[in-house]
């Protein structure tokens, strides 16, 4: 197949997924409280109306994102902003061998990564399930499609940072990533905006054979915007992963993650951290879908909530009945800082095997006054008292993720969390 055609396919089959998408957001309804997922989440309270498929244009604006300052504690930068082509900063000599591409301005492929690309895009394609997913995938105007080739080893985080300035536009960030067989990467996702937008987007991740995956995705957006993730991730054989993701600003952030172990011995660590002030509802939804024999599992989910800030963790283990062996855990713990502020804890398990070793458990406090008297009573103020026990509360999570990931993202919410403001 010449050049031509691969383009020509790739295109088409991409505008295809796109326009049924756009058909589906159409003619359904916003998700209601009925439904399980939502049942704590009511979309009636929020104004929706910003939500809105893209218009095409018909010429592509050259201008490429703001180049992001180089970062030697990075492999790879890849800057997205809205209506422009990324920027591309290479800082190891070895992420040169990364394939990006991006569906609004088009490069060279050859077949096997064309096929690729199409795949990530049907699969994520056949998740969607309610009108907001849909719009997700409505257009590819905001999307990165990355091909990690097989074996490749980088040292550093590979950083794909999406940017919205404009108030009046619906972000679609979406990152889709194949990590080939026995690849060995760090990978976070930032999704910065301003004040009142509207985001809804996916992550779709493929994990190759033996693969040993890191990600991270962060939001760091305006106090009135609303957000919505999906974040499907799928294990083959023996493929390791450990995926953080934290939850802070915004009115409304609601996200889902969905780990399919589909390969046997896949080892799967999902750890999260919501932090909950003023009036914003963090509602974070976590699955671990064992589909394989022999597979590992666990989440780590705190919460830090102030004001009449609210939390919402659903957690679920789901185990197939071919999936024996299964080995996996869910723990879900709360901080409530004040009166007003509220947490719900929803773990649950849903098992089709019998040879399985599978728990989940949650708790909900507030900071022991005991450890204030005792830190107080050692010189320390009353403020920076209660900073600590909520660093302390917040490093078992931390402490999990690789060093590269923990220095970029720990201080994205830490920051907030020691705001004077934030713990009184």
């Amino acid at each position: 197949m010449d050049n031509i055609k691969v383009q020509q396919n790739i295109q088409e089959e991409l505008i295809s997924i796109n326009q049924t998408s756009i058909n589906n957001f159409e003619n359904s309804l916003w998700p209601k409280p009925m439904d399980e997922e939502w049942r704590r989440t009511n979309l009636a309270k929020y104004n929706m109306a910003g939500f809105q498929t893209l218009s095409i244009n018909p010429e592509n604006s050259l201008e490429i994102s703001s180049i992001s300052d180089k970062d030697d504690n990075s492999s790879l930068v890849i800057r997205k902003s809205a209506d422009k082509k990324a920027s591309i900063n290479i800082i190891e000599a070895d992420a040169e061998s990364i394939i990006i591409y991006e569906p609004e301005y088009p490069s060279k492929l050859d077949k096997i990564n064309t096929e690729l690309i199409i795949k990530l895009a049907e699969d994520a394609a056949g998740r969607i399930d309610n009108k907001l997913s849909s719009l997700a995938l409505s257009s590819f105007k905001d999307s990165i499609f990355i091909i990690i080739p097989e074996n490749l080893e980088l040292n550093k985080p590979l950083i794909v940072e999406f940017e919205i300035s404009d108030n009046d536009r619906t972000f679609l960030p979406n990152i889709f990533v194949n990590a080939g067989d026995n690849s060995q990467v760090k990978i976070i996702q930032k999704i910065t905006s301003s004040d009142n937008s509207n985001i809804s987007g996916v992550l779709n991740l493929f994990c190759g054979v033996n693969s040993n995956i890191h990600t991270a995705t962060v939001t760091d957006i305006g106090p009135d915007s609303l957000i919505f993730l999906n974040r499907f991730i799928n294990l083959s054989k023996e493929a390791f992963l450990s995926d953080f993701q934290s939850c802070t600003g915004g009115k409304l952030v609601k996200t889902r993650t969905e780990i399919d172990l589909t390969g046997k011995k896949a080892d799967a660590r999902l750890y999260g951290v919501i932090f909950a002030e003023d009036n914003t509802q963090v509602d974070m939804r976590t699955v671990q879908h064992h589909m394989a024999k022999d597979c590992f599992s666990q989440a780590m989910i705190k919460s830090v909530v102030k004001d009449k800030g609210r939390s919402i963790y659903q957690g679920l283990i789901e185990v197939e009945e071919d999936a024996s062996l299964t080995d996996a855990y869910l723990t879900n713990h709360n901080l409530v800082l004040n009166n007003g502020a509220r947490a719900d804890s929803i773990p649950s398990l849903k098992i089709r095997n019998n040879d399985v070793k599978c728990s989940h458990g949650s708790t909900t406090g507030r900071i022991n006054e005991e450890q204030i008297l005792y830190l107080t009573s050692r010189g320390i103020s009353l403020e920076e008292a209660r900073q600590m026990i909520l660093e302390g509360f917040l490093s078992s999570v931390y402490d999990h993720l690789s060093e590269d990931i923990n220095l970029y993202c720990s201080p994205l919410i830490m920051d907030k969390i020691k705001q004077k403001e934030a713990v009184l």
